[in-house]
């Protein structure tokens, strides 16, 4: 049985990278994609999200306790679990949920927000004195990131190195990273389906995809 927490400051994604999962499991695409496992969700609980007005009048939800999502291997009847925190260092309660992830999780998902500053996300880990010694890292929001392919390339290789520093200061391994968009987008479906997968290496002990 694999326990994840996928963790990173406030508005990364992880809230809907636990929901573009269960989307994937619950509509069956999940056994469709390139590596793709039949799994069934025994369990989901999203109410630690509260929802949030900002002035344009749209909103976003900010995760008050660790929402968590439980599934099974259809084949194998192996049952996993998956933990996201919410990202305000400045809540207690919120801190404690980090806290208490970080130490039970048996594997962590560091995700990173493409189109924030990275500095200001590895704040978050700084407030974590127990991590793994190995991390997998999810850059989200590729729909995000602006510039040519070429000039994309060149983003993701220098976020990839300033994480891997950032971490190896730590003497915590990168053992890889996921490109994702964890909200449906047509033109994104190979970053949507990452979102997904990445879920299934992690449990199924896999390589990165390419």
């Amino acid at each position: 049985m694999a326990i994840i927490g996928l963790m990173g400051a406030m508005n990364v994604g992880k809230t809907a990278v636990l929901k573009m999962f269960v989307n994937y499991v619950e509509n069956e695409k999940i056994g469709k994609i390139e590596g793709g496992v039949e799994c069934t969700i025994e369990k989901k609980d999203f109410k630690g999200e509260s929802e949030i007005e900002v002035k344009d009048g749209e909103g976003f939800s900010k995760t008050i306790t660790p929402n968590k999502v439980v599934f099974i291997e259809t084949k194998t009847s192996k049952q996993h679990t998956l933990f996201a925190p919410g990202g305000d260092r400045d809540r207690a309660v919120i801190r404690m949920g980090i806290i208490t992830i970080s130490r039970i999780a048996r594997q962590i998902v560091g995700l990173f927000a493409l189109d924030e500053s990275l500095k200001d996300q590895f704040k978050l880990y700084d407030l974590v004195r127990y991590m793994p010694k190995k991390i997998h890292i999810c850059l989200n929001k590729y729909d995000l990131l602006e510039g040519t392919d070429e000039e994309k390339k060149k983003t993701l290789e220098k976020k990839k190195e300033d994480i891997t520093n950032y971490f190896k200061k730590r003497r915590i391994i990168v053992e890889g990273f996921y490109f994702t968009c964890a909200i449906d987008k047509p033109n994104f479906l190979e970053q949507n389906d990452n979102t997904a997968r990445m879920i299934l290496d992690l449990v199924l002990n896999r390589e990165p995809k390419d």
